[in-house]
Formats: structure tokens, sequence, C-alpha cells
């Protein structure tokens, strides 16, 4: 069950970070595209960080091993993925302009 969990982890794992500075620099006008995409992709980098420890506290506490652990937090990142992929805005055909407009 791990293994088959872990390579499912790993193989879409991978094309989700191709895509972050592609997507990012949608995000965000041009004055703060830089420092804003730069922030947004290092989260990933932070909360990263906390993936091992919390997976070992999981694995303990529930006493399942790592392979429960592992599907809920790839079932979790898939599913925000997915959410954050569908509510975005969508940019396509649109002239992005330089100017920051605040709402």
């Amino acid at each position: 069950m791990i293994v088959v969990f872990f390579a499912l982890q790993g193989a879409f794992a991978i094309g989700m970070t191709c895509q972050n500075p592609s997507y990012l620099s949608e995000r965000f006008p041009t004055e703060i595209r830089a420092t804003a995409s730069g922030f947004c992709y290092h989260q990933g980098a932070i909360f990263g960080g906390l993936v091992g420890p919390i997976l070992a506290y999981l694995a303990a506490s529930w006493g399942t091993g790592f392979a429960i652990p592992m599907l809920a937090g790839t079932v979790f990142g898939a599913v925000s993925f997915i959410l954050a992929t569908l509510l975005g805005p969508e940019t396509r055909g649109k002239e992005l302009v330089p100017e920051l407009t605040v709402a």
C-alpha cells in the first residue's frame, strides 16, 4: 500500500512544481509580480518542511504506519490544488496590465 501511494504521490508532485512559476506570474500585477510570486512559491517550501514531522506524528498516534497519513496528505493536497485551479481567475485572452489597481 505504501509503495502504490508513494508512487502516485511522486508521479503527480513533480508536475505541480513545473506549473507554479507560470501560474503565479499571471496572478499579480507587474509592480509586485516578482515579490508576490516568490513569496507564494516559497510558502510551499515552508509548509513542505512541516510534512515530515506531521507524517511521523500521525503515523505514531494513529498506529497505522505511514501509508494512511501519506494518503490523507496526498488527497488533501490534490483537492486543494484542484479547488485553487477551478476557483482561480481566468486570464486567457486578457491583457495583463502593468499598473496596480486596488479594489
